[in-house]
């Protein structure tokens, strides 16, 4: 599996103003640079893959055309890039909501509406961590700020609704920097194998930090984490789902068959917005780590039949 993401840096000292205007710099160059994208060509298939691209989708073998695969490798990166501009616009949507919430003094629809930023975050987790600058100052863990650097993002506001802090400065700061969520992201283009490794990832990262880690550290309410990771796994996974059912139906319906185990597991411990880690028992736990494993380990194995299909996708 392909490694997407750079050795994690940390933001220099001082206040994250600087980050923001980097932030809204980079945005800016993203969306210029993405229309100079080019799909990536086909490398030669597997055995398996061959023989199932070995006769045109229709027409004589004279004429040029698709072969099987290729449109639904067109959708599934389609698919995945609507998938990521629909998780960032919620995130800037629910974003909007807690400022306004906060501002008019609603803190109980505020709590509500920052767990949603967060499940939101959750969603496009993977993509945006692969600039740790822009990832630090949306979602840094209080234990990962170093001296003389400011505390903020959705941990910050976590801290300042269920504790104490300052509230209203942290929420504009962290509405400020939302608007450049999309503009990074929103053109995302990735090809099937490439989609099915952030899917992996996703997976991982819910097993291995969601899981026996609190990412809420002020709420408690870490399976909010847990639960929209899957989700958005799950989500990554439907891309690429039909181009995996035509060169692995057997493997493809064993993942999905894992993915509807692992919902119906966290669906078990109660509603992610209520049900605090305390209260998720050993067994339980124990059970949806070793089923978030299995799952991320067969997701992962359709790699191999996937790469034939290019590892990036079209620039739409």
């Amino acid at each position: 599996m392909p490694t997407r993401h750079p050795t994690s840096v940390r933001p220099g000292p001082g206040h994250r103003g600087a980050a923001l205007g980097a932030l809204v710099a980079v945005a800016a160059l993203a969306v210029a640079c993405s229309t100079a994208a080019t799909p990536a060509a086909h490398p030669a298939g597997s055995p398996t893959v061959a023989a199932a691209r070995s006769t045109p989708a229709y027409g004589p073998a004279t004429v040029s055309g698709p072969t099987p695969g290729d449109l639904e490798a067109v959708a599934a990166g389609r698919a995945f890039s609507t998938d990521v501009q629909a998780s960032t616009a919620s995130f800037v949507t629910a974003v909007a909501a807690l400022q306004s919430d906060v501002t008019g003094g609603n803190l109980t629809a505020a709590r509500t509406d920052e767990l949603a930023a967060q499940a939101a975050y959750d969603g496009f987790r993977d993509l945006q961590e692969s600039n740790p600058i822009n990832a630090s100052s949306l979602d840094e863990l209080p234990g990962d700020v170093v001296p003389g650097e400011s505390f903020g993002g959705l941990h910050a506001v976590e801290r300042d609704l269920w504790t104490s802090g300052p509230l209203t400065t942290d929420v504009a700061a962290l509405a400020a920097q939302a608007p450049a969520v999309p503009l990074l992201l929103g053109r995302e283009h990735l090809g099937p194998e490439a989609i099915a490794s952030v899917a992996v990832d996703q997976l991982t990262w819910a097993d291995d930090q969601a899981l026996p880690v609190d990412q809420e550290p002020y709420s408690h309410l870490g399976l909010v984490d847990v639960d929209a990771t899957v989700q958005a796994a799950a989500t990554t996974f439907a891309a690429v789902a039909p181009l995996a059912e035509l060169v692995d139906p057997a493997r493809t319906a064993e993942v999905r068959a894992r993915f509807a185990t692992l919902a119906a597991q966290i669906a078990a411990l109660g509603p992610p917005g209520a049900a605090p880690e305390s209260s998720i028992a050993p067994s339980a736990r124990l059970a949806l780590s070793q089923q978030l494993d299995a799952t991320a380990s067969m997701l992962a194995g359709l790699d191999a039949v996937l790469a034939p299909f290019g590892t990036e996708g079209p620039s739409s």
